[in-house]
């Protein structure tokens, strides 16, 4: 409070005193810095700030603290020129003397009710003309502060009267409006976009012939292969081929069994009888490799070698010649021999030492009937079936199938050999199961179909190929020979009248249904037409010949 009355009474003296003052007229443009920079640079103690007639830097709570304080700090004093109420207020919350015009006694405004929001609020003060050259006159000064606040007219409330409040005028939000204005631009921009869209670019119309046709069977035999070209004149079709493979890993049961026993082994002496020797005097005698030769018991054994007696051999060998023998049979009742042995007829034997090494030993083993199985029930009926459709999948829906040509292939998967031993009564087999499958692509069909039909047709410019068939082929009397299938290839094609599509398109613009339709059954060889239009707002043909589609229905 007593800064307030010093202020006052430093002010009003000069002003008494007719002090010199300098006047500055605040541009709408000007920023605080700006302003700030205009009070140091004025000459006299006492400045007057003379505020726009639109909303300006000045008129802001903060701003004006910042201006008080600028001024204090240069030895200034501020003078704020405005009758507007608010501005008012804001000049008395920062200890800044108010007068409304340059000759009356400034005040600083009492305000205990005012709450001044520290934040930049703007206000619409009154405002002085923004010509610096503007001259001081008081009538002109409070001409144009009057102007410039038609709110200073308005009605107040009794409680703000009696407060000394002024009401302060509304502002408006401006960003509210941008936003409201742009939601209402993009908002004509769609409808606008969304008429060309319905009325120029969506509109189309539709029209389906169905001609008199007449049918035209194929009947030709083929030859189809992956390597092949397709062709007419060869009578060839290319075939695409599809494989897969699936790994076998899996046991089967031994049923066989084999005797791994040793076998006994020994020595015999063999000695040549009388009636032998007078025969080997004149010419050999030879006892055969594998003779056999028993035992006390019974056992029989084989020479490991072959036996030749000569007149020299009696000579050197009178007490006979030893061979190794080895037992016919695996098996530990072999061991033992000894004693005389029976068997070589002309001749005398004897075992040298007892037999011995035979050992019994049986294991179980991979028979035949147990590979013939594992080869009949390495795949399934249920396996293969999977496997076809699989691969007939890979192929959808436009391609022709060759049935026959599914091929099961069961050479790489290892089977154990027989006589193989499975020390659990099980045998192991292992690889991959290949399958392959071969087809005929639409698009070589069409080939092959399409250049049989032109031949039906050759010289015959009023005829069309309606239909070339390939929805109804089939292949027949199908054998194949390694890589090359031989069928015979049977369709359905309809041959009908030629119609001018691109005149029926140039006639039909901007017409209604009826009109269409009563120019296309007027053609030759027309059986029914349809037409259909899209969207469903839609009554007419489009003018754009682009936005028409012809299309001629083959009759079943």
């Amino acid at each position: 409070m007593r800064k307030r009355c010093e202020i006052e009474s430093i002010v009003s003296c000069a002003c008494n005193r007719n002090m010199q003052k300098d006047v500055i007229y605040i541009d709408v443009e000007d920023d605080i810095t700006a302003i700030i920079g205009k009070i140091k640079a004025a000459e006299h103690e006492i400045v007057a700030l003379v505020p726009p007639k639109r909303t300006g830097a000045i008129q802001s709570a903060v701003n004006l603290k910042l201006v008080q304080r600028a001024a204090e700090r240069a030895g200034k004093h501020v003078v704020i020129i405005s009758n507007n109420a608010a501005l008012t207020a804001l000049a008395g919350a920062a200890h800044i003397p108010v007068a409304k015009n340059l000759q009356s006694r400034p005040e600083i405004a009492e305000v205990p009710a005012l709450k001044v929001d520290e934040d930049d609020d703007i206000i619409d003060g009154s405002a002085q003309g923004d010509d610096p050259k503007k001259p001081e006159s008081i009538d002109s000064i409070e001409s144009e502060n009057a102007t410039a606040n038609p709110s200073s007219d308005k009605k107040v409330s009794p409680a703000d009267a009696k407060n000394g409040k002024k009401k302060l005028p509304s502002i408006p939000d401006f960003n509210k409006f941008r936003k409201k204005f742009f939601l209402i631009l993009a908002g004509v921009a769609l409808l606008i976009g969304g008429g060309i869209w319905a009325f120029v670019i969506a509109p189309h119309a539709t029209i389906a012939i169905t001609a008199q046709t007449s049918q035209v069977a194929v009947n030709t035999q083929v030859k189809a292969s992956d390597t092949a070209a397709t062709s007419l004149s060869e009578g060839t079709i290319k075939t695409t081929t599809k494989a897969s493979e699936t790994p076998v890993s899996k046991t089967i049961p031994a049923t066989g069994t084999k005797d791994v026993g040793t076998k006994a082994t020994g020595t015999i002496r063999v000695t040549p009888t009388r009636e032998t020797i007078s025969d080997i005097v004149d010419h050999d005698v030879t006892v055969a490799a594998g003779s056999e030769v028993s035992s006390s018991s019974g056992a029989k054994y084989r020479l490991d070698s072959a036996l030749t007696f000569s007149y020299d051999t009696l000579r050197t060998t009178r007490n006979g010649v030893t061979v190794g023998v080895t037992a016919v049979e695996n098996g530990s009742k072999y061991n033992g021999a000894s004693g005389s042995a029976k068997g070589l007829s002309g001749f005398e034997a004897s075992f040298t030492a007892s037999t011995s090494g035979g050992t019994d030993k049986t294991v179980t083993v991979v028979q035949q009937s147990d590979i013939d199985s594992a080869t009949a029930n390495l795949v399934s009926d249920a396996e293969k079936d999977a496997a076809k459709k699989a691969l007939q999948s890979q192929f959808g829906k436009d391609a022709t199938v060759i049935d026959a040509s599914f091929v099961v292939n069961t050479s790489g998967v290892s089977i154990p050999a027989a006589g193989t031993e499975a020390p659990d009564g099980k045998a192991a087999i292992g690889g991959a199961i290949k399958y392959s499958l071969k087809a005929i692509i639409k698009a070589d069909l069409n080939t092959f179909l399409d250049a049989y039909f032109k031949q039906q047709i050759d010289g015959k410019n009023n005829q069309k190929v309606y239909s070339n068939g390939v929805s109804s082929v089939s292949l027949t009397n199908v054998t194949i020979a390694g890589e090359t299938v031989t069928a015979k290839l049977t369709a359905n094609g309809k041959i009908g009248p030629k119609i001018d599509e691109a005149a029926i398109k140039e006639y039909v613009k901007g017409k209604r249904i009826g009109e269409v339709q009563e120019y296309v059954k007027a053609i030759d060889g027309v059986k029914s037409v349809d037409v259909n239009f899209s969207p469903f707002w839609v009554h007419t043909v489009p003018g754009d010949t682009k936005k028409i589609t012809v299309k001629f229905v083959v009759d079943e």
